[in-house]
């Protein structure tokens, strides 16, 4: 990277710190802001290894979840010593809670020279790994001057990231010459990272995480008893409970016993969610009102049931009861969410026309294992699957082998670390 261009990133980055830096610092629990600055600063107090230390960076919760079992393979196959960073509290959270305790868990640092320097040397890593594509300047600089090798798994590039990727590409071709190997999650995440300047002798397409990353085995009970057909609509957005509910209420009326679960994406609107319900006079009972020793009469309204998914961690492992799913932040430009936790269960699956961050999608809809529609027929579309099991069967036994096919990645992943560190 010029001299000069890693100058002026340098000063734009420490002008955007003096701004949020009080902020962020501020907003955080008492307990957490000297963990936090010190960390983020580079100052990390961790015991010196004699094995090699594999350092995972990933930014928040999602990637914290996908990494979970790149982890536990690595230790079984690598190194029991793994440093695990992130940006964010959740992520934060979360590795403590997913990974084994021996992974150690700290803030990334700051991307300026100084607090990268600091980490590095503490940290002392065999392999830099980034999960998904989190480009660091001065980290991934700094690795190359000591030799250490960067590596992106689970890569990809949303197409409004590489757009914008592509109008500073003299800027970021010595960025990503800097990295040892990019393990993208399909051939068009390859063609992209190549075209923004990747030497493509570094890039290979290894698979999708999440392919290898299952969902809970265990349904839970209060979704087992639900009535059937049922509908499980995940991961919605502002403006798209109203689009989903419009064509619930029609299905109601055609539709004798259908149960429907509604999640929303984020805690927050929970509340929201449940007032769209209201106005459109649906009965619905709370997934948090429900308990193991409700009467099964509490889970029947009007011949079937709506419940409003208003807890964490369920929505994965409730697919396994559907009938249909339908993936949220698909009818809504939000770049759609995961269909292959249906597709884990072998469930047939509906989009909205937004599924950009999962380019799969277009493997699905061509071998009809998804459907993908508009507003417009999204009735009509969720009625013929409802009405018609047999198409539903067979489109969840092609979702279940697509599944199976792509799995893999974590396996061709630790092949080339392996490789990388020379083991």
């Amino acid at each position: 990277m010029p001299n000069i261009m890693t100058f002026i990133y340098s000063m734009l980055y420490l002008l955007v710190l003096i701004v949020i830096v009080p902020f962020e610092y501020f907003k955080r629990p008492k307990e957490l802001r000297s963990v936090w600055f010190s960390e983020r600063t580079g100052r990390y107090q961790l015991e010196k290894d004699t094995a090699p230390t594999v350092w995972i960076h990933a930014v928040s919760v999602g990637e914290t979840i996908t990494a979970a079992s790149l982890v536990r393979r690595i230790i079984t196959e690598i190194t029991p010593h793994i440093v695990l960073s992130t940006v964010t509290d959740t992520g934060r959270q979360t590795a403590k809670e997913k990974l084994p305790e021996d992974v150690r868990v700290v803030y990334v640092p700051f991307d300026t020279p100084a607090a990268v320097r600091r980490a590095v040397k503490a940290v002392n890593p065999a392999v830099f790994i980034v999960m998904e594509t989190e480009l660091w300047p001065c980290i991934f600089m700094e690795m190359e001057k000591r030799n250490i090798p960067v590596v992106i798994l689970n890569g990809r590039i949303s197409e409004k990231s590489f757009n914008g990727y592509r109008k500073i590409r003299f800027f970021m071709r010595d960025v990503l010459r800097s990295v040892t190997l990019f393990g993208m999650q399909s051939g068009i995440y390859s063609e992209r990272i190549i075209a923004m300047g990747a030497d493509k002798q570094t890039v290979k397409t290894l698979g999708n995480f999440k392919f290898d990353t299952a969902p809970p085995s265990v349904i839970p009970s209060w979704a087992l008893r639900l009535s059937h057909p049922m509908l499980v609509i995940g991961s919605t957005h502002e403006k798209e409970e109203a689009i989903v509910l419009s064509a619930v209420k029609r299905l109601m009326g055609r539709i004798g016993g259908l149960s429907v679960v509604l999640a929303p994406r984020h805690p927050r609107r929970f509340d929201e969610a449940a007032a769209i319900l209201k106005s459109f006079d649906i009965p619905f009972i709370r997934r948090s009102e429900i308990t193991t020793d409700a009467p099964e009469t509490a889970l029947s309204v009007r011949g079937g049931v709506v419940v409003l998914l208003d807890t964490i961690g369920e929505l994965a492992p409730v697919y396994g009861a559907a009938d249909v799913c339908v993936m949220g932040g698909s009818f809504v430009p939000k770049g759609g969410h995961n269909l292959l936790e249906p597709a884990f269960w072998g469930k047939p699956v509906v989009c909205g026309p937004h599924m950009e961050n999962f380019p799969m999608t277009e493997e699905f809809t061509t071998a009809r294992a998804a459907v993908s529609t508009d507003k417009e027929g999204l009735y009509d579309v969720l009625l013929d699957l409802l009405s018609d099991e047999a198409k539903r069967t067979e489109m969840g036994r092609v979702a279940r082998e697509l599944y199976r096919k792509n799995s893999g990645a974590i396996d061709a992943a630790i092949r080339e670390l392996k490789a990388i560190i020379g083991i």
